[in-house]
């Protein structure tokens, strides 16, 4: 079977976040991201999304670099018909970087073969749509107080990891939060905001009893994160470090992680990341993205394999409105894998300009 593409379009979409979301480095109000549909020769449609953010807080790409590479990265694509999903990392093989711009491609494309073969793109990636799929709950920087309160709620809604967003000068809000829930399954992610003469106090740490600690230093900060993962009782997680297959046997071959927080989007695709997930004991990430990667990253979840819970809360605890005509919402700590459509009127209403490719 091949699929011949027809026509793509960009859609500029923002989403607003119920409330600010604060990481170790960055503070989000409003979530842009962009939604790339692509249409085949025989109709059939196809949603992919680009996920970088506005700034290069989390990797050098942005929304204005992932939009400016789009049209190259599109007629490499349309040049000939496409034999598989894999074609595509193929196809791109010639550009470097720009990995969430090639993922945006890359889901769409998943999603047209799919439809192709009249599957569910869990099916299709050969997932289990029954799957209850455990989830995790990201809580962003704020005071200990209302760390504890929102820890609280976590845990009563079922949720079986719950990640905090601290920086070095959090040691407060980590040991209030211990100390108000000793059993709780405690993790941090540092977004790489750590240094190297942090290493002390992330000993501290140790005393935490924490899941792991996920990306201390910057991404390309290889002999710190090997040199922690040394002398740290917790296991270390890499995010920001892995966008490549090659990135995954790295962190094994250096000792620098002993896990892999695999995102579709930071990767290069689908097609990278059931490369990596062979590599490394793994889980998966968000984005803050829309009901579209969102989907895509649930069904990828529905794979065997998960070592923890999906860093994904329902898309109704995000934002005040999604792009999906259903939201996917979070029952006793539990989410299922189903193919929400895209609602035209709500993905018209929240797009502040198209593109045609």
């Amino acid at each position: 079977m091949t699929i011949t593409l027809r026509h793509a379009e960009l859609f500029d979409v923002r989403l607003t976040f119920q409330q600010p979301m604060k990481t170790a480095i960055s503070t989000l109000n409003q979530r842009r991201t962009t939604i790339l549909r692509l249409t085949d020769q025989e109709g059939r449609v196809g949603y992919g999304e680009g996920v970088a953010f506005d700034t290069p807080w989390y990797t050098s790409e942005t929304q204005a670099s992932l939009r400016a590479v789009s049209p190259l990265l599109y007629r490499l694509l349309v040049e000939r018909p496409l034999s598989s999903p894999e074609t595509v990392r193929e196809r791109f093989q010639p550009i470097q970087g720009n990995q969430m711009a090639k993922a945006m491609f890359d889901g769409a494309v998943y999603e047209l073969f799919a439809q192709a073969e009249k599957q569910s793109l869990a099916a299709y990636l050969g997932g289990d749509e029954q799957t209850a799929i455990p989830c995790g709950k990201a809580l962003g920087r704020t005071s200990a107080e209302q760390t504890i309160e929102t820890v609280g709620q976590a845990i009563a809604n079922g949720f079986d990891r719950i990640k905090l967003k601290l920086a070095p000068t959090d040691t407060g809000v980590l040991e209030q939060v211990r100390k108000a829930f000793p059993d709780a399954p405690l993790m941090f992610d540092a977004n790489g905001s750590f240094q190297l003469s942090d290493l002390p106090l992330l000993q501290e740490w140790d005393a935490f009893s924490l899941l792991m600690m996920e990306q201390l230093f910057p991404a390309t900060d290889w002999i710190s994160h090997q040199h922690a993962a040394s002398l740290l009782k917790t296991p270390l997680c890499l995010d920001e470090s892995i966008q490549s297959p090659q990135d995954a046997v790295l962190m094994q071959s250096l000792h620098a992680g002993q896990i892999i927080n695999i995102k579709p989007a930071r990767l290069g695709g689908l097609t990278e990341a059931l490369r990596v997930r062979n590599l490394s004991r793994y889980w998966l990430g968000g984005m803050f993205e829309s009901g579209i990667g969102r989907r895509q990253t649930l069904a990828f979840a529905t794979l065997p394999g998960l070592a923890y819970p999906i860093d994904m809360s329902g898309t109704d605890s995000y934002f005040t409105e999604d792009v999906l005509e259903q939201n996917y919402v979070v029952e006793q700590g539990n989410i299922r894998y189903t193919e929400h459509p895209v609602s035209a009127d709500r993905l018209n209403r929240l797009t502040h300009s198209k593109q045609m490719l």
